[in-house]
């Protein structure tokens, strides 16, 4: 391990408190708006709801008081996971097992029903600690969770950006509903995470009411399921889009009902295939209304049709022809800048290329005169802002991950999974520019500059190290069916740092890779 990464190492002990301490100044502000006293009585109100949802022996209301305790140092500002378990363990387990009272062992019983693995671990070990002293939690607690699922609802919009799903669910003697909203424009990711104590009034708005380009239906509790699942588990991992403080707190209590929806194959979702795209593509170059570009540029009309067709394939129930003004938006903004290097004529053929094949979208779903203007109008405010998105230095560096890979034609799924594996590889530096990740030139200087200041392997130099990194970097580059990036898989998977790693791959002997060799 690199003498910088061991210096980064922490205790449990000094992660706890760094943990508080930046909970504290997160929650006095960084510049000093509220005092240390007043950060204090908001630790200390929410912690008090807390207490008093557990005490009310009201399941519903103890699990959400308790998962809005998981998520306040995610509110404030923390997103290292080590430091919000770290959090957890130290306000909430450790708070609970010092009441010394059922209480306390209620709310061990309730993070181990909403907490990530290491909580619900935590959680558990400390609960053997109170049983194991005659300590036990109220007899409420074993409803904890225990909820029966009622009926399901589906609300989306006509151009397949997005979609809302609301559930109920009978607990004792009231219903509650949960609703999620879904982003369609990428790959699908929950929004917004809402609770309710009127599961029928949720039904209601969910189902009625519907605006010019909104749709609702009803739908099986496995349908639910499968429409929620990936959505709530990508919820929350990056800043985009930033879920609110609510949305924060009720997640873990969202992923607590996923489990209770029902398995299984339910009513059959439509897969599209490559094969389907294709056929699209096909279709949409013999319509009327590709006529004239094709005869302006055929080639680049085709690359275009193939790009805005190919973009379906990141969903395998998306229709090929799906498109709406946030996902236009959302493809020629950045899937396209952050993926294609693209030729002086694909440039200039984008607008004619692009305006038919959005027409020909729109009249193969029927959308209308009026849902064809929505898109129509959306166009030309893109397209306006296409150039200065595609010239960005960061989106000119992003498009070196896909080197050799982004083709009009290639897989989004199979594209987006291969630049990931790159990015692990070699993340992108906060300062880059100039830089051309295609360029193995340049991937060395980068390895160079992280691995040069590690402490090599006994028996290598510092520059025989850096070849050795610079060899493992070269095969995680070159695709994922090599022994390399199943180790690498492997390690990671087991809790290693991406550094850490790459580091113990080049130190370790390994057969000869091209004109690197791997130690």
């Amino acid at each position: 391990m690199s003498n910088k990464n061991k210096a980064r190492r922490r205790t449990p002990a000094s992660q706890a408190r760094a943990s508080q301490a930046r909970t504290s100044q997160a929650a006095a502000g960084q510049d000093g708006d509220i005092s240390q006293a007043e950060a204090d009585a908001i630790v200390q109100d929410v912690l008090s709801k807390l207490w008093e949802g557990v005490a009310s022996g009201d399941p519903l209301r103890a699990e959400l008081e308790t998962a809005t305790c998981m998520a306040f140092p995610y509110v404030l500002g923390q997103r290292d996971p080590a430091d919000i378990e770290s959090f957890i363990d130290t306000v909430l387990v450790k708070g609970a097992v010092r009441r010394r009272n059922p209480d306390g062992a209620a709310l061990l019983r309730l993070l181990m029903t909403l907490g990530t693995p290491t909580t619900r671990r935590a959680a558990s070990r400390a609960l053997a600690e109170l049983t194991g002293e005659g300590i036990y939690p109220p007899e409420w607690v074993t409803e904890i969770g225990k909820v029966t699922p009622g009926q399901a609802w589906r609300r989306y919009d006509v151009f397949g950006d997005d979609e809302a799903i609301a559930v109920t669910f009978s607990y004792g003697e009231g219903e509650h509903g949960l609703v999620v909203q879904v982003d369609l424009a990428g790959l699908p990711v929950a929004t917004t995470i809402g609770v309710s104590s009127d599961g029928a009034k949720l039904i209601e708005v969910i189902s009625g009411n519907n605006e010019e380009f909104d749709r609702s239906e009803q739908i099986s509790l496995t349908e639910a399921r499968g429409r929620m699942l990936r959505p709530l588990d990508r919820a929350g991992r990056d800043e985009s889009p930033k879920l609110s403080p609510s949305s924060i707190a009720y997640l873990p209590v969202a992923k607590s009902r996923l489990r209770r929806l029902p398995e299984g194959d339910g009513e059959a979702r439509p897969v599209y295939t490559a094969a389907d795209r294709a056929a699209a593509v096909e279709e949409f170059m013999t319509s009327p209304e590709a006529a004239e570009a094709v005869t302006a540029d055929e080639a680049s009309t085709r690359f275009w049709a193939e790009v805005l067709t190919g973009y379906s394939g990141r969903i395998s129930d998306e229709p090929p022809d799906q498109v709406g003004p946030r996902k236009l938006a959302h493809i020629l903004l950045g899937h396209v800048p952050n993926t294609f290097v693209l030729t002086p004529a694909q440039r200039d053929h984008l607008e004619p290329a692009a305006a038919a094949w959005v027409r020909w979208s729109a009249t193969r779903r029927e959308l209308g005169e009026a849902g064809t203007a929505v898109l129509m109008e959306q166009l030309p405010r893109v397209l306006s802002r296409f150039g200065e998105a595609y010239d960005d230095p960061d989106a000119a560096a992003i498009r070196g991950y896909a080197s050799g890979l982004a083709t009009s034609a290639a897989d989004v799924s199979w594209l987006s999974d291969s630049v990931g594996r790159r990015m692990f590889a070699l993340p992108i530096p906060e300062q880059h520019a100039p830089l051309d990740l295609s360029d193995p030139a340049d991937r060395h200087r980068l390895v160079a500059e992280e691995f040069g200041e590690c402490t090599p392997p006994p028996g290598l130099t510092s520059e025989e190290f850096v070849e050795a990194a610079y060899g493992v970097v070269e095969e995680l580059w070159r695709d994922e069916d090599n022994p390399t990036y199943q180790t690498a898989s492997r390690l990671f998977a087991d809790g290693l740092s991406r550094h850490d790693v790459i580091h113990r791959l080049a130190g370790s002997p390994a057969p000869t890779v091209g004109s690197s060799v791997i130690r």
